[in-house]
């Protein structure tokens, strides 16, 4: 009961906010079409047909099926019958003057920066948790390579332009930069090329006390989660201030002298900036010499490294003709025995990449195998001898239903894969977190900075940014969501992210937008074609379509995103599987 009424708050906060943004904005232009005394026949949130509602002041309010935004229908402010249905109007209703079509266009997106405003002022007072290295433009660790759609490796452009640890960086593409966020989103909304046509960035860099620009090569590599957004990245991580963390019994850095709260400034001789800095050179050495800063003193301490098994042995079988791959990996072990070499398991599990392989054999993965070519296996040099010299072979696997053979063939490689280890030094590290108290006019203008150039960014040919990467209603519940479940601060910074982006397009001079409308009254009150209101209202209903029909596109890409983050690649099930899980319960890696 407590875990339902826990995901239920955070659901509550998605309907509330979203919902209420939607409202507010609506509210906006049925409060100056009732103060300039013009007809409101409905007011809906959402579109199509009516789920519940009620009838006030003249107004039907409902609450319709599809939530794709809303509308106060004012006749005397657009012909928008064929999108918000025909009205019973009295005879001889006066046309709206242009004052009132003005503010009554504009009232929508201004209620939407006054509860972004609202917002902000509430957001200055509580504070929003932030990481420490966040607040920060130094680079802390740049990555050796990034990982591109196809799984292959290459170079990562941040260290092929000599970008080093350390840096500051100062601007991106002219842009002055004060928080490391704003410099990967500038990066992925670079419009830059070089004269082959490949991405380009130029980064204005300080590094001890002087101060140069640098040619950097984005490439376009996904986001971390599968079937995801692919974005133009350097590959650098922001600067960490490493502290130790408070020590448990077990650990054997313990009696080093290190005392939570030591401060981390190198490691055999080389500064550290980030966490990942020190594990790469933790693996490379038996023991790290580890310099630390204490109440304003320096100490070096000599902190020998331990080997720690992280992955299970495991083996596995390629088929000819195609990328499939068969794994059996024990499914019983002892953490402190791994020796990877002749343990014996008593089972060891399945786990095919290939579903139609798995069907056809009328297994599945997690199923065990019980012998090979009829002899038992209880190691996994046993199943590797098993294999042998040959292309096909009958394997007996342990099912749900019972026992049954299964015919492994096309064999093109099979490979016996040792115990994985890594080494570690045993130190809890902790990385500072802080409450961030942005001023309200940072926090609108931020939003309004990033919203602009990501548009500028959606409509240039030299970007890299397209329709896929928005975010429709999907996408954004899924945020708020995600931060309603995290941290109330952070959803409200999302909730005025979204009023300033429903501001900024509704004003954009479109058909179906407010801002069209606010255009096309300009126009007849200039011109005095009242023509050009009929021709408008005409378009709308292709503008509305095209808009929908967006929707739905960008609504496609929301669920491929969500759906990436829900199910793992093949090669993260795997190592989930043979990942060593410790008496304490705790990973570690």
């Amino acid at each position: 009961m407590k875990t339902f009424f826990a995901n239920l708050l955070p659901v509550a906060y998605v309907i509330i906010f979203l919902g209420g943004s939607i409202l507010v904005h609506e509210l906006g232009h049925y409060a100056a079409a009732r103060k300039f005394g013009l007809l409101v026949p409905k007011f809906s949130i959402g579109f199509g047909p009516k789920l519940f509602g009620f009838r006030c002041n003249g107004t039907e309010f409902v609450v319709s099926l599809f939530p794709l935004g809303g509308y106060a229908a004012v006749p005397q402010l657009a012909d928008l019958k064929a999108i918000e249905g025909e009205f019973d109007l009295p005879k001889g209703l006066e046309e709206a003057s242009y004052l009132a079509k003005i503010i009554t266009a504009f009232a929508g997106p201004l209620a939407n920066v006054i509860l972004a405003l609202i917002l902000t002022v509430i957001i200055y007072f509580i504070g929003v948790p932030t990481p420490e290295e966040m607040l920060d433009t130094r680079v802390g660790y740049v990555l050796d390579a990034l990982a591109l759609s196809d799984g292959k490796e290459i170079s990562s452009p941040a260290s092929k332009a000599g970008i080093l640890p350390n840096d500051k960086i100062l601007s991106v593409d002219g842009t002055a930069v004060k928080k490391f966020d704003e410099i990967v989103q500038l990066i992925a909304l670079g419009i830059g090329r070089d004269a082959d046509g490949k991405p380009l960035s130029s980064l204005e860099i300080e590094r001890d006390g002087r101060q140069f620009k640098l040619a950097v090569r984005p490439e376009v590599v996904p986001t971390s989660a599968p079937n995801c957004d692919e974005l133009r990245m350097i590959g650098i991580l922001p600067k960490q201030t490493l502290k130790i963390g408070k020590f448990s019994d077990a650990m054997a850095a313990k009696n080093c002298g290190l005392h939570g709260g030591d401060r981390i400034v190198s490691a055999n001789g080389t500064p550290i900036f980030h966490a990942a800095a020190l594990r790469k050179i933790t693996e490379r050495s038996k023991g790290v010499a580890l310099e630390i800063e204490r109440g304003g003193e320096r100490k070096i301490f000599d902190i020998p490294t331990r080997k720690l098994a992280i992955e299970k042995p495991f083996f596995t079988v390629a088929f000819s003709g195609g990328n499939a791959t068969l794994d059996a990996i024990p499914s019983d072990y002892d953490a402190n025995g791994f020796n990877g070499e002749g343990q014996k398991f008593s089972q060891f599990q399945i786990f095919c990449s290939d579903k139609r392989l798995l069907k056809k054999s009328g297994v599945a993965n997690g199923d065990c195998i019980v012998s090979v070519g009829g002899n038992p296996v209880t190691s996994l040099e046993e199943i590797r001898d098993g294999m042998a010299g040959r292309n096909e072979i009958s394997v007996a696997v342990a099912t749900k239903s019972g026992e049954r053979a299964i015919a492994i063939g096309d064999i093109s490689s099979f490979a016996l894969h040792p115990t994985a280890f890594v080494k570690i030094l045993g130190i809890p590290l902790i990385n500072g977190e802080i409450v961030d108290y942005p001023s309200p006019l940072q926090q609108i203008r931020d939003t309004v900075t990033v919203t602009f150039k990501t548009l500028h960014s959606l409509f240039h040919r030299s970007s890299n940014i397209s329709a896929k990467h928005l975010m429709g209603p999907v996408g954004l519940m899924d945020v708020l969501y995600s931060f309603a479940k995290d941290n109330f601060a952070r959803l409200l910074w999302f909730v005025v992210l979204i009023n300033v982006n429903l501001a900024i397009l509704n004003l954009l001079p479109f058909p179906v937008f407010d801002g069209g409308i606010i255009a096309i009254s300009t126009a007849e009150k200039i011109t005095g074609w009242k023509c050009i209101g009929k021709i408008f209202s005409k378009v709308q209903v292709v503008f509305f379509s095209l808009l929908i029909g967006l929707i739905a596109y960008v609504t496609f890409f929301d669920f491929r995103r969500i759906w990436g983050e829900m199910h793992s690649t093949f090669e993260e099930q795997r190592h989930s599987r043979l990942l060593i899980r410790y008496d304490n319960g705790t990973e570690e890696d």
